[in-house]
């Protein structure tokens, strides 16, 4: 069986952004023709174009009709009236089956987000299938969180989650049988709230049930999930990925910028009444920045007992969740992060389409242009303020096109690296001392190495915006990789990667 999930890079699309192709200026307005293919259609011609940056798995957000009542704003494609149709905005079914086929003849595989622990309010099953619901103490519709356009499912229903797994299973066999008579579709599945969802049992029952339908296949089942607990829990429910929050509250508790925009270590003013950042606020206090992220590396290598088998945790700067990487940690701050995560163990790199570019801007979820909470911590003098995200149904791309350059090439070197050397997809993982010459408490160089067999890989990363001497530097003078040392020195924000065989 094909093993690509421990190669897996995964490229999420919004399609409102990539397919937004509006005028640029009033010239162009002025000029404008019809458009004559749908967001699909253009995302099937264009899936070349996205797979020359190296990536290997194209994951478009939910597709599927968006309810109309009680809509917000252009409407959430996560607010769902009907799991096995297509949202004309983006395109039709068949538009959608052209685009599969046209990732898999370019050696990608292809994920669609579900959406299973809520629908819209005008879904189907609220008029047929009532008892498919929570309910609240008078018999209404609930919601979770403030998706007041969503309606909440009742997995305890059993019909409920044998209609799911037949949703799941539509997908999986979109495509029908291949020229070995085996059935195709999607290759899995970044599942929306998979935490959320109010009988986690169904999973162990819908994922045991989906493998053996398709057993000549290897499918990937994400699970959007917030803490190491609910990782867990889900692991051993069948998913073989999940997010690791954990690893990005370290950026969103510590990052900021100072007045100049530059990255700078800037506490989260709240940060000691987070109880889920407690481990890594106290490894932060004890062992600075690269203590924090050490702590969440080693604790899931540790707990995983190292196998390559083991299920992947999707690391990020950016998704469409959790905001714009460069806008809340500028520039510094995604640079070495992503380094770290391309380097990491037991790892899915997750990027959101146009982070290739240095977007600045969320693709929009409900709103064609607004601030949303995604800000960044700004610290001018002994204040700190913080600055809204926006969310914009366009792409405000780093500007001018050396820097959109440069963006591109940093990620494709990346991916490069990380798909030709097995010792980061499929390696052990174990942490070495650098001998970093500053206060302990003010460590920002994580330094480790990959195995695989015979071969060896050293790594070490500046996560923080200062030089750091390393007393160890000889540790990384082999055949250099990537980045590189300099008079024993490891700049900020970049990494070296060195070959020990």
């Amino acid at each position: 069986m094909d093993d690509w999930i421990r190669r897996a890079i995964n490229y999420q699309v919004n399609l409102r952004s990539l397919s937004a192709r509006e005028p640029r200026n009033a010239i162009e307005a002025a000029n404008e023709q019809e458009l004559a293919t749908s967001p699909l259609a253009y995302l099937a011609r264009n899936v070349s174009v996205l797979a020359e940056l190296g990536i290997n798995v194209l994951n478009i957000m939910p597709p599927f009709p968006m309810g109309k009542s009680v809509r917000k704003g252009i409407g959430s494609p996560y607010s769902v009236r009907n799991f096995r149709g297509v949202d004309p905005e983006y395109g039709s079914l068949d538009d959608l089956r052209t685009c599969i086929g046209a990732t898999h003849r370019n050696r990608l595989k292809f994920l669609i987000d579900m959406v299973p622990n809520h629908t819209s309010r005008d879904h189907g099953w609220i008029e047929h299938n009532p008892e498919y619901y929570v309910r609240g103490s008078s018999g209404t519709l609930v919601n979770d969180a403030d998706w007041t356009d969503t309606a909440k499912l009742d997995y305890t229903n059993p019909a409920l989650r044998q209609d799911m797994i037949e949703i799941f299973d539509f997908w999986l066999s979109l495509l029908g049988e291949d020229e070995d008579g085996v059935v195709q579709g999607v290759d899995g599945f970044r599942v929306d709230g998979a935490y959320l969802v109010n009988d986690r049992s169904f999973w162990t029952e819908a994922l045991q049930e989906l493998r053996s339908r398709h057993p000549g296949r290897n499918l990937l089942f994400i699970a959007e999930c917030y803490g190491s607990r609910d990782a867990l829990d889900l692991f051993q429910r069948g998913f073989n990925a999940a997010y690791d929050d954990d690893f990005h509250k370290v950026c969103t508790n510590l990052y900021g910028v100072d007045a100049s925009g530059q990255t700078a270590l800037i506490e989260s003013p709240d940060i000691a009444n987070q109880a889920d950042f407690a481990p890594s606020l106290e490894a932060y206090r004890a062992r600075g920045i690269a203590g924090a992220f050490e702590r969440i590396l080693a604790e899931y290598e540790e707990s995983s007992g190292s196998r390559p088998d083991s299920p992947r945790l999707v690391r990020y700067t950016d998704n469409h969740t959790a905001g714009r990487g460069v806008h809340r940690f500028g520039d510094g701050g995604v640079l070495a992060v992503n380094q770290l995560i391309f380097l990491a163990g037991h790892t899915i790199p997750f990027l959101l389409t146009g982070q290739e570019f240095g977007a600045e801007n969320l693709p929009p979820i409900h709103i064609r242009l607004g601030a949303n909470d995604k800000s960044r911590r700004i610290q001018r003098g002994g204040a700190i303020q913080e600055v809204p995200g926006i969310e914009f149904e366009g792409n405000l791309f780093a500007r001018g096109r050396l820097r959109r350059r440069g963006w591109y090439e940093f990620y494709k070197d990346l991916i490069t690296l990380r798909l030709k050397n097995p010792e980061l997809t499929e390696g052990n993982f174990r942490l070495l001392e650098s001998g970093e010459q500053c206060p302990e408490n003010k460590r920002t160089v994580v330094a480790f190495e990959r195995k695989h067999g015979e071969s060896l890989m050293r790594c070490a990363v500046n996560v923080g915006p200062e030089s750091r001497k390393l007393a160890h530097a000889s540790l990384f003078q082999y055949e250099p990789l990537y980045g590189a040392i300099f008079e024993g020195a490891l700049p900020p924000f970049t990494s070296v990667v060195v070959r020990c065989d």
